[in-house]
């Protein structure tokens, strides 16, 4: 019986160091998910102003000619 319940508290010990290790995983990936979406908005915005500036036509003169 005391054998076994070592054996059960070890592998308590080592599951409980992979949640810890797995946790760790997950605040990286939601501060990297984070910073990845305020970059997509960004690029979101920079398209919109792209997008409504007027068209450019490779056979208009610049305005200094």
């Amino acid at each position: 019986m005391q054998k076994r319940m070592e054996d059960i508290e070890i592998k308590y010990i080592y599951l409980q160091k992979t949640v810890d290790d797995l946790n760790v995983v997950v605040i990286e990936q939601q501060k990297e998910i984070r910073e990845l979406k305020a970059t997509l908005m960004l690029l979101g915005k920079k398209l919109q102003d792209i997008s409504s500036m007027e068209p450019f036509d490779p056979d208009e003169k610049p305005p200094h000619y």
